[in-house]
C-alpha cells in the first residue's frame, strides 16, 4: 500500500527528503513541551481515549526517563510519513503544479512549528495528525482513485485515529455519503452494499472499543467522559443564573447552580454590554478556566463526595465522577442549548468565522465544498 519508489529520485524528492530532515532534526533540537493534558495521559484519567494511553504505557516503560525524546521522534517521523502520503496522494488526484506543491507543503509542514509544534507537545495531536492525514488519503484512494482494496487500510486508520481523538468518529459518515452518491445508480450491488455498510458499521466498533476499555480499566461499559463536558461549556456559559430551575433532577440543580455562582464569583460570564464576537473572544481566550476549572471541577467534586459510593476505592470512585459528570453536562447541554438558542448559535457562528478569519473565506469554503 505504502510503498515509495526512490529509485533514480528527481529533484522533487531530493527536495522532499531535506526538507524532512530539517523537520525531524528541528523537533529533535527542541525540548519535549509538557502540559496538564500531558499528566492526564501518564496517569491515565478516565476522560483520555485509550489510543494515546496505551502508547503512552509502551514508550514510558520500554524507555524510561527517555521517554519523552523517544515520543518526540516518533511523533515527528510517524506525522511526517501521513504529510508524505497525503501530499503524494493529493498532488497527483488534483494533478499539482510544482507552483501550487510548495504552498500545500507549507500549510503541510507547518503544525511542527510553534505555535502548535505537535511533535513536541506530548499530547495526542501529535499521532493524530499523522492519521488524520492517512485516513483522509486512504478515504480518498477508495473513492477517487477506485482503489477498492484500500478499504481495510482505511479502516484501520480510522479505528487508530478515534482511539486517540474521538471527536473524529462521525467523519466516516462524510465518505460513506460521497461513495452512496457517487455509486447510486448501482448502489445495491453487492460490492457497494458491502463498503458503504463498512464505511458505517465501523463507528460501532470502534464505539464498543471504547466502552470496552473504559469497562475493563474502569469499571463502567461507557464512552470517555470528555465530548458532553466540553459541549456544554458554551451553553453554561450563555446561562441565566435561574436556568438551572429547568431540570427536575437535584443533582443537576446543584451542580448548574453552583457552575454559575463560581463564573460570576470569578467574572467568566459576557458582559451584558458584549457584542456577539467580543462575548465569543472572551469565551475563547477562557475556555479551559470555565470549562476544566469550573464546570468539571464542580460536576467530579460533587459526584466523588456522594455517600453512597464511600466504600469505593478511590479510582473507582474518581471514574464514577467523571462519568456521572458527563451525564449532567449531556443534560446541560440540550436542555441549555434549546432554552437559550439565539444567542447559543451567535456564539456557535462567531466560532466559525473566527476559524476561517472573515465571513467570506467561511463562505467561500462551504460553497467550494458542496460543489
Amino acid at each position: 500500500m505504502l510503498r515509495f519508489n526512490y529509485k533514480n529520485p528527481g529533484p522533487e524528492k531530493y527536495l522532499l527528503l531535506v526538507a524532512y530532515l530539517i523537520v525531524v532534526l528541528y523537533c529533535l533540537y527542541n525540548e519535549p513541551i509538557y502540559s496538564p493534558d500531558t499528566y492526564s495521559y501518564l496517569n491515565a484519567m478516565p476522560f483520555r481515549q485509550m489510543g494515546y494511553v496505551i502508547f503512552f504505557k509502551v514508550f514510558s516503560t520500554v524507555f524510561g526517563t527517555y521517554f519523552d525524546v523517544a515520543v518526540v521522534a516518533f511523533h515527528a517521523v510517524f506525522s511526517l510519513f501521513g504529510v508524505h502520503y497525503f501530499f503524494t496522494r493529493i498532488s497527483r488526484l488534483f494533478q499539482l503544479n510544482n507552483l501550487s506543491k510548495l504552498p500545500l507543503l507549507i500549510i503541510l509542514l507547518f503544525p511542527f512549528f510553534p505555535p502548535l509544534s505537535i511533535a513536541n507537545n506530548l499530547c495526542s495531536e501529535g499521532l493524530g495528525y499523522g492519521l488524520y492525514l492517512l485516513f483522509i488519503a486512504l478515504g480518498m484512494e477508495v473513492l477517487f482513485n477506485k482503489k477498492g482494496h484500500y478499504i481495510k487500510y482505511y479502516l484501520i486508520a480510522y479505528l487508530l485515529l478515534v482511539s486517540i481523538r474521538s471527536q473524529f468518529i462521525i467523519s466516516t459518515l462524510i465518505f460513506a455519503v460521497t461513495y452512496f452518491l457517487m455509486y447510486r445508480k448501482e448502489i445495491f450491488q453487492k460490492k457497494h452494499l458491502l463498503n458503504v455498510l463498512m464505511f458505517c458499521g465501523i463507528m460501532l466498533i470502534a464505539s464498543l472499543s471504547e466502552r470496552t476499555y473504559h469497562k475493563l480499566k474502569d469499571g463502567f461499559f461507557k464512552p470517555t467522559p470528555l465530548g458532553y463536558t466540553s459541549a456544554s461549556t458554551a451553553p453554561i456559559y450563555l446561562s441565566a443564573n435561574d436556568d438551572y430551575k429547568l431540570f427536575k433532577n437535584k443533582d443537576y440543580q446543584e451542580i448548574l447552580k453552583t457552575s454559575y455562582d463560581t463564573l460570576a464569583h470569578k467574572n467568566l460570564l459576557p458582559k451584558p454590554d458584549y457584542s456577539t464576537q467580543e462575548s465569543y473572544k472572551f469565551f475563547h481566550d477562557n475556555l479551559p478556566k470555565i470549562c476544566n476549572q469550573t464546570v468539571r471541577v464542580i460536576g467530579t467534586s460533587y459526584y466523588f463526595n456522594q455517600p453512597e459510593i464511600k466504600n469505593w476505592d478511590t479510582s473507582k470512585k474518581s471514574a464514577y465522577s467523571f462519568f456521572k459528570t458527563e451525564e449532567a453536562c449531556k443534560a446541560f447541554t440540550k436542555v441549555l442549548i434549546l432554552n437559550n438558542f439565539k444567542e447559543w448559535l451567535k456564539l456557535f457562528y462567531a466560532n466559525l468565522t473566527y476559524g476561517f478569519k472573515s465571513q467570506l473565506l467561511l463562505w467561500f469554503v462551504v460553497i467550494m465544498f458542496f460543489l
